[in-house]
């Protein structure tokens, strides 16, 4: 409201209500009739008169009268001298409960989310068993926390409606911390300013494409000096693999978390056509929007390509890994088969071999390296047992396999891949 000096008053009475898409004067509806719509359950919502509908109902007299209710009442209230001043104390001393209920749940919140551990079981109610690390952690801290034992002994008694303990309130709490970590975060990068991008796409349990979303900043300050971070930013779900579709999904988080795009001094993905595409993948189009951005590709990654596509070009080394797998396969295919390996091997466990990591494949060499003769032994013995139980096709593997690995060409190439340390 102006006033005819100039002087401009915020109109502390008006309040918006959601729910019904309407202006509503706070006051008059607790003091007044409901006999104008600013007072009426429904509101006003006529915004091309707002303005005018507003200096007239600021200036009735039964707006004037709620007002001056409303102050008393607040004066009274901030004095402690008001008619039902007992009940209001009650009031109080149940929000400050309620609170200090919260900070604890809160905590237990933040607690399991730092560990990475699932908050509900298989059942949902207190004192039963199985009912998650939620209910759980609440159980636990009501035997030395008076706070929250008072609340639990309440929902016993039925004296509280709300326990604050359902899953929909769980939900909702950790999207509450969440959301202050992203903004935490937000703040950090916004700080440094300048960042750079790292982002990879990748199914999830549900079979749905998930794009995982990284900011690295240089974090510069007096008391710390120059550290570099890389922070999560989120799964964003991506039903548009193509890098028009990854690049939109991306300026969307963006978009919503606040960030600028011309700040953006990095980009970096795998070697995937659709993030790494000369005209038609993420990186370019994002060149297109920020000269700045430069792309780095991966190392890791094209260090792993490049390393398992000359493997793959090699017919001995296609052979070597493929008697590796087929050794954990047979061993791994039955419990008495494994129980008859760890009889024989001691110290490394036969791996499988990865598909996507080619350093991992060291492990699967290193038990045909340093136990190549008690692996035989093993074989040997699943040779033996698989006779006596008349399965053939056992049999057949487990022998194939101690020729392939007792031939020179096997042990050359396992004294390659894995060099003796001491030579």
């Amino acid at each position: 409201m102006q006033m005819k000096n100039g002087e401009r008053i915020s109109r502390t009475w008006l309040v918006y209500s959601k729910a019904k898409d309407a202006a509503k004067c706070f006051c008059c509806q607790l003091f007044g009739k409901g006999d104008t719509q600013l007072s009426s359950t429904n509101g006003f919502n006529h915004w091309n008169n707002l303005q005018v509908h507003l200096k007239q109902h600021e200036r009735s007299a039964a707006h004037v009268k709620n007002m001056g209710a409303w102050h008393t009442l607040n004066a009274r209230l901030q004095s402690g001298s008001a008619i039902d001043q007992e009940a209001q104390n009650l009031m109080t001393a149940e929000v400050i409960r309620c609170r200090e209920v919260m900070k604890r749940l809160l905590a237990i919140v933040c607690h399991l989310a730092q560990y990475n551990l699932a908050f509900r079981g298989h059942r949902e109610k207190l004192f039963e068993h199985g009912n998650g690390n939620f209910l759980g952690q609440v159980q636990l801290m009501a035997k030395f926390d008076p706070v929250m034992k008072e609340h639990l002994w309440k929902m016993k008694a039925k004296q509280i409606a709300d326990t604050y303990l359902s899953k929909r309130i769980q939900n909702e709490l950790i999207c509450l911390v969440a959301q202050c970590t992203t903004d935490a975060l937000v703040e950090r990068v916004r700080r440094a300013k300048y960042y750079a991008v790292i982002m990879d796409c990748t199914p999830d349990v549900s079979h749905n494409e998930q794009l995982s979303v990284l900011l690295r900043i240089v974090n510069c300050e007096l008391t710390k000096g120059v550290s570099i971070h890389e922070h999560f930013m989120g799964f964003l779900v991506a039903d548009d693999t193509t890098g028009q579709g990854l690049l939109q999904l991306f300026l969307g988080h963006l978009e919503r978390l606040g960030l600028d795009l011309s700040n953006c001094r990095g980009q970096s993905y795998d070697n995937g056509s659709n993030m790494q595409g000369k005209t038609q993948g993420v990186q370019a189009r994002m060149l297109e929007l920020n000269p700045k951005a430069l792309c780095v590709p991966c190392g890791s990654h094209t260090l792993n390509l490049v390393v398992g596509d000359a493997a793959k070009s090699s017919t001995i080394s296609l052979g070597y890994f493929g008697t590796l797998q087929r050794l954990y396969t047979l061993f791994s295919g039955s419990v008495q088969r494994w129980t008859i390996l760890q009889e024989h091997v001691k110290a490394f466990s036969v791996k499988a071999l990865s598909t996507t990591r080619w350093e991992c494949r060291v492990d699967a060499v290193k038990a045909v390296r340093y136990q190549l003769p008690e692996i035989v032994d093993a074989l040997t013995a699943v040779h033996k047992h698989a006779t006596l139980k008349k399965d053939p096709e056992c049999a057949s593997t487990a022998d194939s396999l101690k020729e392939n690995m007792m031939k020179w060409s096997f042990m050359i190439s396992t004294d390659v891949h894995i060099p003796d340390p001491d030579a």
